[in-house]
């Protein structure tokens, strides 16, 4: 008779984890950020992306950003006396909706918000275009940027359902709207010679394709794996264990989203950060650079002309999502590096150091560092972030643009004034 193998020794119990060292409820343990590649290296439970996806992604992500870069280069036409103005009213309302979104976006379809997206879309450069008062052209401005705020967090929540290329083609997208749309203004307002109100009237037409693009998609459910998915589960106070079974994301509690979204502040601050100085770099400095300063005609074409190289450095850096990935600490030093551009620029506008055309160089660099933190924030939010509440994650960091953005815009009020009254211009 063949000989009974012996039972293997039982191993002695492994020793219960201590307070300190328990996991988040929202984000993996970090033993599994830092050595497991299943996150990145297998087989992909999502459905992979055919050609015609491919380009649906693309160009969702030009014709959602592009109606806000429309509004941000026509701003000097809609209300010359105050362009960080027109940039308040082209972010704020996208910042409300974003605050907003991890509260309710999982009971509300995807179909149906695009569907507002695209009311807002129309009516909103109507108004723009067509009113004759400054203050409901401001009104126009809010609801386009309602539509990109309401669109892009959709699309970004979106994006965590499909293979990892749709994020770095959404943000490619979002890239080329800078430029696509710089381009468009001046090609019709500049070059053409069309008024500014045919110009953004005209503008209904990305509206139109934004709608017919979106019904392109195929929305699959979100991607289920015992070994991927782990449940969030209520909080109870002072208790930091993950309790067993699937919870459900709509029955999520207000303090449990809260604190969802709070968790997101590794990759929540370097966005917050680097926004706040491109924003205030482009509506404070650049509106008061030119060559002479005092013509208002080379102020304005120095601001395009910024404006423009910059969104050249976003479609580049947004474009390397799958052939560049930082890591953590590199995603918090560029936002770091791109305050230092904001002091050095503001500086040199009111003391003329460096003062010529080859000044536009750094604006490429701004816009290299603003779409590296863009694009890899959010992917590694898409990697680190438990599946079951990926979606709501996602949207929930993407308030911190917006964010930004405001607290960029309001500094660029201020730094406008002051670089005016530096350089005698009434």
């Amino acid at each position: 008779m063949p000989r009974r193998k012996k039972n293997p020794a039982p191993s002695p119990p492994s020793p219960p984890p201590s307070p300190s060292s328990a996991s988040s409820p929202l984000l993996p343990p970090p033993t599994s950020i830092t050595t497991s590649s299943r996150l990145s290296t297998s087989p992909p439970l999502k459905p992979p992306l055919t050609l015609k996806s491919q380009l649906s992604w693309w160009s969702m992500g030009l014709l959602n950003n592009i109606s806000f870069v429309i509004c941000a280069a026509s701003a000097v036409d809609i209300l010359p006396s105050s362009v960080g103005a027109v940039y308040l009213a082209n972010s704020f309302p996208s910042l409300l909706i974003r605050l907003s979104a991890p509260y309710w976006f999982d009971r509300v379809t995807y179909a149906f918000r695009m569907n507002v997206c695209f009311v807002l879309y129309t009516f909103g450069f109507l108004l723009v275009g067509l009113s004759p008062s400054s203050d409901l052209k401001l009104v126009g401005v809010a609801l386009i940027s309602s539509q990109c705020g309401l669109g892009e967090t959709s699309m970004l929540a979106l994006q965590s359902r499909y293979h990892g290329s749709s994020l770095t083609l959404w943000s490619s997208g979002t890239g080329a709207a800078g430029i696509l749309g710089y381009f468009y203004v001046v090609m019709v307002h500049r070059w053409l010679g069309f008024s500014n109100e045919v110009t953004l009237v005209v503008s209904t037409f990305f509206g139109v394709c934004y709608f017919f693009v979106f019904r392109t998609f195929d929305i699959p459910e979100m991607p289920k794996d015992e070994e991927e998915v782990e449940p969030l589960k209520k909080i109870e106070e002072g208790d930091g264990d993950a309790a067993k079974g699937k919870t459900d994301k709509k029955d999520l509690t207000l303090k449990e989203r809260l604190k969802l979204t709070l968790s997101l502040w590794r990759w929540g601050v370097p966005l917050i950060v680097v926004y706040f100085a491109e924003y205030a770099m482009q509506s404070g400095t650049w509106s008061a650079i030119g060559f002479p300063v005092e013509d208002e005609d080379a102020r304005k074409t120095f601001y395009q002309n910024a404006n423009w190289c910059y969104q050249v450095g976003v479609l580049i850096s947004r474009s390397s999502g799958t052939v560049w990935r930082p890591k953590l600490v590199t995603l918090w030093a560029m936002p770091l590096m791109q305050v230092g551009i904001l002091v050095l620029s503001t500086l040199n506008a009111s003391e003329h150091w460096w003062w010529d055309n080859s000044l536009l160089a750094s604006a490429v660099v701004v816009g290299l560092f603003g779409g590296a933190v863009y694009v890899n924030g959010f992917r590694m939010i898409g990697e680190e972030v438990k599946a079951d509440v990926r979606e709501l994650a996602i949207a929930g960091a993407a308030v911190s643009c917006d964010i930004g953005t405001n607290l960029g815009e309001a500094a660029g009020l201020w730094i406008q004034r002051w670089e005016e009254q530096r350089n005698g211009i009434n």
